[in-house]
C-alpha cells in the first residue's frame, strides 16, 4: 500500500536520467534506482537509504529528495530499495547496503562517479541505517566514505519509546507504532544496544567521516539526533547541524510542498560542495605545483 502511494505521488521535474536497475552484489542481487544528473562527471556519488521504520518504503518514498539533492549536489545518487522487515531481521538490511558500497565502489568507470567522493545518506530508519554503515566501513576497512548524511535519523533503539514521546507528540510516529517497527526489526530487544542497531550506544566515534546532520523540533527522534552531534563534535568529526525547530519528523521527504525542505536540501548540497572543495585543496597541497 505505501510503496503504491509513493509510486503515484506527483514528481518534481528532474533534467538528468533516471534507471531502475538490478546490482549483482556478488552475495544477490539488489535493486537500486541511479539518478544521473546533467552533464560530464566523474560526479560525486550518494548512496541513499530511504525510511520507513526498516519494514515501509521504497525508492519511491524518497523520489523528490533524491531528484532534488542530485540537482543541486549535482552528484549521481544510487537509491537502494534494500529487503525490508519483518521478513529480512537485522542486519540484513545493513549488510546488503554495505554490499552496495562496495558494489559502487567496484563500477566507479561504469557509473561514471568519483569512489573518493562517496556519501552515504539516508532519513529517518534510513539515517539509521547510514550511521551504522560508516560505522561498519571504519571497521571493515574495505571503503572509505567521504561523508555522511544524516535526515532526521533513528539512532537508539535501546530507549523506550514512550519515553522519547513524553513532551513530543507525533500522529505518525507513536510509540506504538516505533515499538512495532523495532519489533520487526530486531530478532529481540536485548540487539537494541548493539552498536550496528542503535549508533548512538557506540563507544567509539573517532574516524568517521564529516557529517551534515538535519533535524526538526516536533521530532521524537531529535533529542538522539542532537546527542550524537555532540559525542562526533567531541571527538573531532566534523559536523554541519541544520535545524529546523518548527518541522516534524522527516520533513525533508515533501519537498514539493514545504520550502524548509528545499532549504535543507540546498544546505546538504553546499555542505558537500564545501566538503569536496576543501578535500582537493589539501591534496593539491600536498602534490604541489607540477
Amino acid at each position: 500500500m505505501e510503496r503504491q502511494r509513493s509510486a503515484m505521488a506527483a514528481r518534481i521535474p528532474f533534467s538528468g536520467t533516471i534507471d531502475d536497475i538490478s546490482a549483482d552484489t556478488g552475495r544477490g542481487h539488489s535493486a537500486i534506482r541511479i539518478y544521473t544528473p546533467e552533464g560530464s562527471g566523474p560526479f560525486p556519488v550518494i548512496l541513499y537509504m530511504h525510511g520507513g521504520g526498516f519494514s515501509l518504503g521504497s525508492p519511491d518514498t524518497a523520489d523528490n529528495l533524491c531528484r532534488a539533492l542530485a540537482t543541486a549536489s549535482k552528484a549521481v545518487i544510487i537509491s537502494a530499495d534494500y529487503q525490508l522487515a519483518p521478513e529480512h531481521k537485522f542486519p540484513s538490511a545493513l549488510e546488503e547496503c554495505y554490499r552496495l558500497a562496495l558494489w559502487i565502489d567496484a563500477h566507479d568507470v561504469a557509473l561514471n562517479i568519483r569512489n573518493d567522493q562517496l556519501v552515504i545518506a539516508g532519513d529517518s530508519a534510513g539515517g539509521n541505517l547510514a550511521a551504522a554503515l560508516c560505522l561498519l566501513a571504519r571497521e571493515r576497512q574495505e571503503f572509505l566514505p567521504a561523508y555522511q548524511i544524516l535526515i532526521c535519523p533513528l539512532l537508539d533503539q535501546s530507549t523506550p519509546f514512550a519515553e522519547k514521546l513524553a513532551t513530543i507528540r507525533d500522529s505518525l510516529l507513536t510509540a506504538e507504532n516505533m515499538q512495532t517497527f523495532s519489533t520487526y526489526y530486531l530478532e529481540n530487544p536485548r540487539e537494541g544496544v548493539n552498536p550496528l542497531a542503535s549508533p548512538l550506544l557506540a563507544e567509539h566515534l573517532q574516524n568517521l567521516p564529516p557529517a551534515t546532520v538535519v533535524t526538526a523540533g516536533l521530532d521524537p527522534l531529535c533529542a538522539e539526533a542532537l546527542m550524537y552531534i555532540h559525542r562526533l563534535r567531541q571527538v573531532g568529526v566534523s559536523v554541519s547541524h541544520h535545524h529546523y525547530a518548527e518541522q516534524v519528523h522527516d520533513f525533508v521527504l515533501f519537498i514539493k510542498a514545504l520550502e524548509d525542505a528545499r532549504s535543507a536540501v540546498e544546505l546538504m548540497a553546499g555542505d558537500l560542495a564545501r566538503s569536496f572543495s576543501l578535500e582537493k585543496a589539501g591534496l593539491d597541497s600536498q602534490t604541489g605545483p607540477g
